[in-house]
């Protein structure tokens, strides 16, 4: 009977395996290729529309507008996610930006809980960028210019014509936001790099392109996106992003691995492109003075994660069980 014992031992094993495997697996939250924009919203249906000529979805960002256009996720979310999607830049004008991301109803890319990617056109830089803003309006920011945001890399520049792969991850653990950009079908990074984050990011409800909260009035960035991709995972992984290997030997970025401090949350004090000397040195300062928002409430999770103890015990326990019926 001994025979009997380990295999039955083993099978509950690799049931409990199984089953623990299942809980982590990715949950997709929202996925397009834009065969259609159903589900869509905008403001402004001039400059946000389904393409059906290209299968992809148009944007016009036109500073002073206040032009948007969103999705609507099923239920508020908190959690470690993957963003993924394509946008292919067709003009991006002097102090415009493309500006896609996670955030709230409002689609204020200056007002936090929010997470986006920008293709960012100041002083002709044109530069990629990833900003991440706290509820509690702590702004973390970086770009693809060496010194700005603690990037130490070599200057990597976006161009009108070509096609980008962008992927945020939030690792909640960690408090860091990574962005890797690639070309599509080609996994070598053009630009990855991340920020820290001091605060709470969470309640995120929507998926949004915006000219809300930043632009110059009537410049314009313009373009599509296509195939995107919300996923979340009961666990992310946290291995550091990849090194950025292009064919010009770009130099491995400097990567932040603490926060030492963090200005005052009510101070007026805010960077932009022309006092860049006076950033913390972890990429973190508060956004413009806003009106205290009231304590948010306690965040319910949007995945069950506490399925493998209670798999364990009744395993274990089947297992003890069986043994003493012998």
């Amino acid at each position: 009977m001994p025979d009997h014992r380990f295999s039955f031992s083993l099978i509950i094993l690799l049931l409990i395996i199984t089953l623990q495997c299942w809980a982590i697996a990715d949950i997709t939250l929202y996925a397009t290729d834009f065969s259609n924009a159903t589900g869509w919203e905008t403001n402004s249906p001039s400059s946000f529309y389904f393409d059906e000529k290209t299968g992809r979805y148009h944007y016009q960002i036109t500073g002073g507008t206040g032009s948007y256009a969103y999705y609507p996720l099923p239920e508020p979310f908190t959690g470690p996610f993957t963003l993924e999607f394509d946008v292919y830049p067709i003009l991006t004008e002097e102090k415009s930006s493309f500006r896609f991301g996670l955030g709230t109803d409002g689609y204020d890319s200056q007002k936090g809980p929010v997470i986006i990617a920008e293709l960012y056109n100041q002083n002709g830089e044109k530069a990629f960028a990833l900003t991440s803003i706290t509820k509690e309006n702590l702004r973390s920011q970086t770009f693809s210019i060496p010194g700005k945001g603690n990037y130490g890399g070599k200057t990597v520049r976006f161009t009108d014509g070509d096609e980008y792969r962008i992927r945020l991850t939030w690792y909640p653990a960690e408090r860091r936001v990574s962005m890797t950009v690639t070309e599509p079908g080609d996994n070598t990074p053009l630009f990855s790099h991340f920020v820290m984050v001091t605060g709470k990011l969470e309640d995120f409800t929507h998926l949004f392109l915006t000219s809300v909260g930043e632009g110059q009035n009537g410049r314009k960035a313009e373009g599509f996106i296509d195939n995107v991709s919300l996923t979340s995972q009961a666990m992310v992984k946290t291995t550091p992003e990849p090194t950025i290997t292009t064919r010009e030997n770009t130099p491995i970025p400097t990567l932040i691995t603490s926060v030492t401090s963090i200005p005052d949350a009510d101070s007026d004090s805010t960077l932009s492109w022309e006092n860049a000397d006076h950033e913390d040195v972890n990429g973190i300062y508060p956004t413009q003075k806003r009106t205290p928002l009231p304590t948010p409430p306690i965040p319910v999770p949007t995945e069950k994660t506490g399925l493998f103890p209670l798999i364990v015990i009744l395993g274990v326990g089947t297992v003890f069980i069986f043994f003493r019926s012998y």
